[in-house]
């Protein structure tokens, strides 16, 4: 019985080195893809967030089951670059804690910040759509990295004014 516990053990420890080596190379990919941004003088920077003031729901609120009540909310995300401050807008339709729609509304005026924007928003729904909304996050979507952590931080907001 002890055998087959130590086993159990070691089993479960394997298992959790996978994990931590697996989540050790994404935060690798991550890295390189911010060097190489900041290499070409785009939107790498310190990648911190600050959200900003959701706009809450937009009146479509309905049942509550569970986590969160469905309906459909907008938040905007800050994060930031080499260049400054920018910002997107979230909106997003939750139904049983699901997220069963995402638009992105790029709000960058120009430059690499506008593009990567434009990209994060044309690959985010294909990341999010059926995802649970507890805990959903997003690191890197479609070559853009930086964005993620405006749109995380809309998340944020969105979880907070959907809590049942």
């Amino acid at each position: 019985m002890a055998h087959t516990t130590r086993r159990r053990t070691l089993g479960l420890m394997s298992g959790l080195s996978v994990l931590v080596a697996l989540a050790a190379c994404s935060n690798a990919d991550a890295a390189t893809e911010d060097d190489a941004q900041s290499s070409t003088g785009s939107d790498a920077g310190s990648g911190g967030t600050d959200a900003t003031a959701g706009a809450g729901t937009d009146g479509t609120a309905g049942s509550s089951t569970g986590e969160f009540t469905d309906g459909s909310y907008t938040a905007e995300g800050s994060y930031s670059t080499p260049g400054g401050e920018e910002s997107i807008s979230v909106d997003l339709t939750v139904a049983d804690g699901v997220v069963t729609d995402v638009t992105v509304t790029p709000e960058a005026t120009g430059g690499n910040a506008a593009r990567f924007q434009d990209e994060f928003a044309s690959g985010i729904a294909d990341e999010v759509v059926g995802q649970e909304l507890a805990g959903l996050s997003v690191d890197k979507v479609s070559g853009s990295s930086l964005t993620g952590d405006g749109f995380n931080a809309a998340l944020d907001q969105i979880r907070a004014d959907a809590a049942a």
